[in-house]
């Protein structure tokens, strides 16, 4: 990742690409401070990363690539968007798959709950009725 942030402008510059998006927990794991986005260097990385996308933009060619990245609880959306960033995203992979593991769970046990109940009615009305 070290070599991909010291030559992200070059990438930048490549035609046909429209943006460059950070991976901060990509970074931050790469550099060996797995899920601490807040660490010195991990920051300074992305800044770095960040900076160089922006001088290839501001070098007179009008296809050069945009900036793009993900929100933190370091980096929200308003962050991101001063220092220069044109696609934001506001959640990511490794967010989502968690809660929609809970949802799934949570979708099981209430189908299996009002199957049950409903096994338990049809029980009730076929005891009741005989």
């Amino acid at each position: 990742m070290r070599e991909g942030v010291a030559n992200t402008g070059k990438i930048a510059a490549v035609d046909d690409v429209d943006c460059v998006q950070m991976g901060p927990l990509d970074l931050s794991a790469s550099l060996g401070y797995l899920w601490d986005l807040g660490n010195k260097r991990v920051r300074e990385a992305l800044r770095e990363a960040e900076k160089k996308v922006l001088e290839s933009r501001n070098d007179g060619v009008e296809s050069r690539a945009y900036l793009a990245g993900f929100t933190t609880t370091f980096d929200g959306a308003r962050d991101l968007r001063s220092r220069g960033y044109h696609m934001v995203s506001g959640t990511v992979d490794i967010g989502l798959f968690p809660s929609a593991a809970a949802e799934d769970v949570i979708a099981f046990k209430t189908s299996v709950s009002e199957s049950e109940e409903e096994e338990e009615k049809e029980v009730d009305k076929k005891y009741w009725s005989e």
